[in-house]
């Protein structure tokens, strides 16, 4: 379950290209074996309902930084978003999503919860509509 969970979430929220799974793999299971979740946590993040919780927040985090679309010093890169996410979007409709979502953190929150507000609002929100609705249509 363990591994089928890891590889959901590389391939389901965070689409990445063959040639980096593989060398995100160790990243994805050390993020997983520093960041302890419950099977409830587990379930909720594979149907994309992150719970704004204390375990969640730096497990979001690691695995943001693990694959490079996030960084403390830099926050987000846009174009590594634009290509990973939503797959079934345009580029126009997938930077439009993006931007509404990813701010500067200028209300200087700690990392954890500038990842989560970001991820909250990607999948969770009405911004992520436009996600869901496509994706069912394909």
């Amino acid at each position: 379950m363990f591994k089928y969970f890891i590889v959901c979430l590389a391939l389901c929220s965070l689409a990445v290209s063959e040639q980096g799974l593989s060398k995100l793999d160790v990243g994805f299971v050390k993020c997983f074996m520093e960041n302890s979740l419950t099977a409830e946590q587990i379930a909720q993040i594979m149907r994309k309902e992150f719970p704004d919780e204390p375990e969640v927040r730096p497990l979001l985090l690691c695995l943001s930084q693990a694959l490079h679309i996030f960084s403390i010093s830099e926050g987000f890169d846009i174009d590594l978003l634009v290509k990973g996410l939503f797959k079934n979007l345009s580029k126009e409709e997938k930077q439009q999503i993006i931007h509404k979502c990813v701010d500067s953190n200028e209300q200087k929150s700690p990392a954890d919860e500038w990842v989560f507000r970001v991820h909250k609002c990607l999948y969770i929100s009405d911004t992520g509509d436009l996600a869901r609705a496509k994706k069912a249509e394909a």
